[in-house]
């Protein structure tokens, strides 16, 4: 069981992360949870998870915006799980805030959570994958359809964001042939307590006329996973709204 594929997504006690490491798991991937304040959901999936899918996995816990926790990370993967041939970089915040008021509340966490923590544990993780000589290894970092426009009412939380976009496609190309990088971009994706009239608002606003399930971007993992030609490439699960910038 130590030696099948393996995956870890960071932030994956809830929401897609949540979906994409039951997706997994019926895949028959070894799973790793990584959660930071939710540990009670994290051990409640894993466990469903190996009674499930018949596999191994574990949970791991950290304040991905204090980077020392990506070590501590690592290294429990490579005493653990010595064929993790899967990183997807999950966690995120999402809080408003503005260049002239949030510098110090926004700038610095955004950029730990969303580019510094997936940096680093990309590096770990390439490095171990090229010295073990480790097969079908992929990084796929989670982005937002937003990065396609400029847009400066969430300015720290987006900026971060494109910065892990340009660094998913610079990975892709430093890593190849060992790794395969690439990026979703989810764009409006249904929650259980969605409000309504939100939803069709901006339902209104999106080329399909609708927005997204889990279930789409699970699709998009899907591919990604199996489609050995794919690599620098960001897929924006969003129903066009990145063409016109709905929302």
């Amino acid at each position: 069981m130590k030696n099948k594929n393996t995956a870890l997504i960071t932030g994956s006690s809830q929401r897609i992360g949540k979906e994409m490491a039951i997706f997994l798991a019926k895949k028959g991937f070894n799973l790793v949870i990584h959660y930071n304040n939710s540990k009670e959901q994290a051990l409640k999936l894993i466990q469903e998870l190996k009674q499930n899918y018949n596999i191994d996995g574990d949970t791991i816990g950290g304040d991905l915006s204090d980077k020392s926790s990506t070590q501590k990370i690592a290294d429990f993967m490579f005493k653990n799980f010595p064929n993790w041939n899967l990183l997807i970089n999950n966690s995120s915040i999402f809080h408003k805030s503005n260049f002239l008021d949030n510098l110090d509340d926004e700038f610095e966490k955004n950029l730990a959570i969303h580019l510094t923590s997936p940096l680093y544990l990309s590096h770990y993780f390439a490095k171990n994958v090229i010295a073990k000589k480790i097969k079908n290894a992929q990084i796929i970092n989670m982005l937002d359809k937003n990065i396609a426009r400029i847009d400066t009412i969430n300015f720290y939380y987006l900026l971060s964001k494109k910065f892990l976009a340009e660094f998913t496609k610079m990975l892709a190309l430093e890593v190849a042939p060992h790794i395969r990088v690439n990026g979703i971009a989810p764009g409006y994706i249904s929650e259980i307590n969605a409000d309504e009239n939100y939803v069709e608002k901006i339902s209104k606003l999106i080329p399909l006329q609708k927005i997204g399930d889990t279930k789409n971007i699970v699709q998009a993992l899907e591919f990604l996973l199996e489609n050995d030609f794919v690599n620098g490439q960001i897929l924006s699960i969003d129903g066009g709204a990145s063409l016109n910038h709905a929302g």
